[in-house]
């Protein structure tokens, strides 16, 4: 549902270290592959593409992986591509393992991640599907600054709506997208399946990104 930013000059959000808790920059294909069930080859594409792998490690187990474009990007849900700014960095597929949800340790997961690459990116972007719940707080609680909505419009056109003042024309010039006024779906799993007729389209959405068997009723 959004699309948010955080400078690497906003001030640093209030997160109480967490004892425990390491985040590393990795470069160990074979670990990510294992992390999220993959091939190590798509794992190498990703790393050969220019992305940043990151992971969260509590009492020396992996708790929780995530990814920084840093040349391009690909929002699979809304099928777009997009290059990268210089000096901004894309944040994106994150996921923390079942036995460490509800710890707090997405959120300091961001915000290592913005601290070590703040060396030289100015600008990180990240983006949530308006049915992923669990990752709003996260981002929020991580500094992030909700620019606009990221959805489809009408016609089933991925677009934006701005928050505020200025986030919308920044969100579509870096997506490449169109920005809207009017309202945008509040779901992009129904529109993808071309369920326009599903209650999204009257104002509530029950789907849940963690949750696949909770839909919308047609």
């Amino acid at each position: 549902m959004t699309i948010s930013a955080r400078h690497s000059k906003d001030p640093l959000p209030a997160l109480v270290p967490m004892p425990g808790l390491v985040v590393q920059r990795t470069t160990d294909v074979a670990l990510m592959a294992s992390l999220q069930g993959r091939h190590v080859d798509q794992i190498a594409d990703r790393f050969a593409s220019g992305h940043r792998a990151y992971v969260a490690w509590c009492d020396g187990a992996p708790a929780a992986f995530g990814w920084a474009a840093m040349e391009g990007a690909t929002i699979g849900e809304l099928g777009i591509s997009f290059e990268v700014p210089l000096d901004d960095a894309y944040l994106w597929n994150f996921v923390t393992l079942p036995a460490f949800r509800g710890r707090g340790i997405y959120p300091r997961l961001l915000d290592e991640i913005v601290r070590f690459e703040a060396r030289e990116v100015e600008r990180f972007w990240i983006v949530r599907a308006p049915e992923n719940h669990a990752s709003a707080a996260g981002i929020a609680k991580a500094g992030f600054t909700e620019l606009a909505e990221l959805s489809f419009d009408a016609d089933g056109r991925p677009a934006v709506r701005a928050r505020i003042v200025g986030g919308g024309t920044a969100a579509a010039r870096l997506l490449g997208v169109a920005e809207a006024s009017g309202d945008l779906a509040l779901c992009w799993r129904c529109v993808r399946e071309g369920r326009f007729d599903s209650a999204c389209s009257s104002g509530t959405c029950t789907c849940d990104y963690q949750h696949k068997d909770r839909g919308c009723a047609a």
